[in-house]
């Protein structure tokens, strides 16, 4: 039996949690929930997770910096950040810190799944 690829979905609204991890579950994933950014940065930190999905605007830590300060750690999971705001300027900050994909919320979740499968295919747990 092949392993599920594992998915790291780190967002503080349960409700949004849910839909996600539902929605990558019915698509084969392996979820590993978190609800505050320091826990998803620590869980990052310890996980060999194949994509992470995180919301930017996280108690305790923003996606931003845990993307950042992933990278400065040698973490090298490919990171979308979801997010409600869509001002150019924390899509492109994101985007610029080494997040692999920006998607804003309300989004769709097919479409979620099929970036989730384009950014996973260039993980370095998945090559």
């Amino acid at each position: 039996m092949e392993a599920k690829p594992r998915v790291l979905v780190a967002d503080d609204a349960p409700t949004v949690t849910l839909l996600v991890q539902r929605g990558l579950e019915a698509d084969g994933w392996e979820v590993v929930v978190a609800n505050d950014g320091y826990d998803a940065f620590q869980l990052g930190l310890e996980g060999d997770f194949d994509l992470a999905l995180i919301d930017h605007l996280m108690p305790s830590m923003l996606g931003a910096e845990i993307v950042q300060r992933w990278h400065e750690e040698g973490v090298e999971t490919p990171v979308l950040i979801l997010s409600g705001m869509d001002d150019e300027e924390t899509v492109t900050g994101c985007l610029e810190v080494g997040a692999a994909d920006f998607v804003r919320k309300p989004f769709n979740i097919r479409e979620l799944q099929m970036r989730a499968r384009l950014h996973a295919r260039n993980s370095p747990a998945v090559a």
